[in-house]
């Protein structure tokens, strides 16, 4: 639904056009937050790439934070476990501002690459 591009430091852009960002603003006002967020990724994540995902699950633990995720590729184990292959990047100001608001007014949002 937008385009996700890897920045020169390794966070993750995410970029809209006035036409997705309206469907984006419809996923909101209808449905909720993570609605819109998993949707907006479908045509990525349905081609094993960039799955969004709650921290606050903790599946996969990435740590004590409630914060949107973005996995490279997410794999599952037989048990349910979720298994991060490759990146994985966070929106560091969830408890502030909301990221699709925030795609929504400036038409770009950047999660923050998770360094070890």
């Amino acid at each position: 639904m937008f385009n996700v591009t890897r920045t020169e430091n390794g966070d993750l852009k995410i970029s809209a056009s006035s036409d997705e960002i309206e469907i984006i603003r419809d996923g909101l006002e209808d449905r909720g937050f993570w609605y819109a967020f998993i949707d907006a990724f479908e045509d990525y994540s349905a081609n094993g790439s960039y799955q969004p995902f709650d921290a606050g699950d903790a599946n996969p633990f990435v740590g004590l934070t409630d914060a949107p995720c973005i996995a490279e590729c997410m794999d599952y184990l037989d048990n349910g476990d979720a298994v991060i292959q490759g990146d994985f990047w966070y929106y560091g100001d969830y408890m502030i501002t909301c990221p699709l608001e925030t795609l929504c007014e400036t038409g770009e949002v950047i999660f923050t690459l998770a360094r070890e």
